[in-house]
């Protein structure tokens, strides 16, 4: 009797080892077959901007697909931290591309904070220098202290960034040569800004700065159909001495994207309201309902939370 128990007993162990092997067996088959996707690992299809709130400037954050990040100018001040916080994690502190469109403070001045508080790998500038201007020289201290890559926008060219053109349409010469044009002498400094095109699954995104008349009338010559975009971030905040109807044909854009806060200068222009209504443009503006987020992959996607 005592051996029966001792068999029975044995059988038992073995049946419940066997069980317990199947399972983790089965475990591990189904773990294999379905990986787990960390979250590092997950990638967006799309091209995500976000034209910053922040007052009367300008400021504009790109992610790319593949996560690397572009900020297009940074406020007059230190509001971009504030404002960068409200779409970044606060533990991500790196920022792949700065472009400084043109050195006027509403578009610069906030540089010298994100060159503090974040790592930045890539500087784009049109070249312009304001020695006389204290600010001005504070914030290129602030980039040689960077030992970023500096890269300097004097001519037409295309770069590629994970799956995305970028068309740097101008300056297409050294500013020192457009400073001796009627381009840059009837008007001002605001028509030395980087004027850049991104393009994504086919949709074109346009960055104006503070381009004025003159200017797009210059781009639409050189450039015509190429600047046809989905999105358009509306020159110099929406001046009247901007938005050229012309141009705003040739650009035909779906969504208007005017960046702008409380100012003394009118703007944006009621007329440039008008004309961006009558080329069937869906406006956006920063003032009124905060940061704009777009996002671009098969469709094209604009709107404020």
């Amino acid at each position: 009797m005592k051996k029966l128990v001792i068999v029975v007993f044995v059988l038992l162990m073995v049946t419940l080892g066997l069980l317990w092997y199947t399972k983790i067996t089965m475990e591990t088959i189904t773990s294999a077959s379905v990986p787990e996707i960390k979250s590092e690992d997950k990638q967006t299809s799309l091209l995500k901007i976000t034209f910053l709130n922040v007052g009367q400037g300008d400021a504009s954050l790109i992610q790319f697909p593949d996560g690397e990040k572009m900020l297009v100018d940074c406020s007059i001040d230190s509001r971009i931290l504030e404002a960068l916080g409200r779409v970044l994690p606060y533990y991500d502190r790196q920022i792949d591309y700065l472009v400084v469109s043109h050195p006027d403070a509403d578009h610069y001045g906030g540089c010298i904070d994100v060159l503090k508080n974040y790592q930045i790998k890539n500087i784009v500038y049109n070249d312009v220098k304001k020695a006389s201007d204290k600010l001005w020289q504070w914030f290129w201290e602030s980039i040689q202290k960077e030992g970023a890559n500096y890269r300097e926008i004097d001519q037409e060219n295309v770069w590629d960034i994970s799956s995305t053109s970028i068309h740097f349409f101008y300056p297409n010469h050294p500013v020192k040569d457009l400073m001796k044009t009627d381009l840059y002498k009837n008007y001002n400094g605001n028509n030395l800004s980087i004027i850049m095109g991104l393009n994504y699954a086919n949709h074109q995104v346009l960055f104006t700065g503070d381009a004025e008349v003159g200017l797009e009338k210059y781009l639409m010559d050189n450039f015509g159909d190429k600047l046809k975009s989905d999105i358009l971030k509306v020159g110099h905040h929406g001046s009247p001495g901007s938005s050229n109807k012309d141009f705003l044909a040739t650009v035909s854009p779906v969504f208007a994207i005017i960046s702008v806060g409380k100012n003394t200068y009118g703007h944006p222009s009621e007329r440039v309201i008008k004309k961006l209504e009558r080329v069937g443009a869906k406006i956006f503006r920063t003032d009124e309902g905060g940061d704009v987020t777009c996002e671009v992959g098969e469709i094209v996607e604009c709107g404020q939370s």
